[in-house]
């Protein structure tokens, strides 16, 4: 849906900017996306290498981007963080079409195959939440970020094969059924970020491993809601 990405990520996100100017607002984060990249031609990717995004959310979000860092000219603290593969606690697991960890535990805990579209050496670069917030919270009142592009991921390499492994495992279900579809149009085999330029600005490094992540998103949605029967 192509006018959805454009106006959910490019004009709401100029909208926000120019009320920001409006009312004064003088610090403003933007979470951007991996899929500005595309398929990128060296692995880590860092933040200057060239933009060749795929589908059109990853060109709405480089579009964003690009207003975002036109208003730190205008007088607005800006940062952008290129967020990786966040997962973690209270991800809609109802959705089948964004977030590979959550996707893959949703079919697990339906009881259902995972279905899996492209091959098993696809891969990625996961960021468990709360290292994502440490690193927002870290920025939010640091003069070094301001005006600054930042890739937030662990800058370690993730494959499909290893994911569902860390879930199967985690989940106790070592055979639960693992089904290989079709690829999806648009999606990137594989990418990983070089995170030198948050590290140095911000002295911030991931805490937490994917087994450790996977077990404590495991623990939450297996944990007994209050009204949920």
């Amino acid at each position: 849906d192509p006018w959805y990405d454009f106006n959910s990520h490019v004009t709401s996100t100029f909208l926000l900017l120019a009320l920001s100017r409006e009312r004064g607002v003088r610090r403003f984060i933007y979470a951007s996306s991996m899929a500005v990249y595309g398929d990128t031609q060296a692995i880590p990717v860092m933040e200057d290498h060239p933009k060749l995004p795929k589908t059109f959310y990853g060109a709405a979000k480089l579009a964003a981007e690009s207003y975002v860092t036109l208003h730190h000219s205008l007088g607005i603290d800006t940062t952008v963080f290129r967020m990786f593969s966040v997962y973690g606690p209270n991800q809609d697991l109802a959705n089948k079409i964004q977030g590979m960890a959550s996707i893959y535990l949703s079919y697990l805990l339906e009881q259902r195959p995972i279905l899996v579209k492209g091959s098993a050496d696809r891969f990625r670069d996961f960021i468990f939440v709360d290292d994502v917030v440490s690193a927002w919270m870290s920025a939010l009142d640091n003069p070094r970020t301001f005006g600054r592009t930042y890739n937030l991921a662990t800058g370690v390499k993730t494959t499909v094969r290893k994911l569902l492994d860390a879930l199967l495992e985690g989940a106790g279900k070592p055979d639960h059924p693992v089904e290989f579809l079709g690829n999806t149009p648009g999606d990137q085999f594989g990418v990983v970020a070089h995170i030198g330029r948050l590290q140095e600005d911000l002295g911030w490094s991931p805490k937490w491993n994917l087994k450790a992540g996977v077990g404590r998103m495991i623990e939450f949605y297996q944990r007994p809601r209050a009204g949920v029967a």
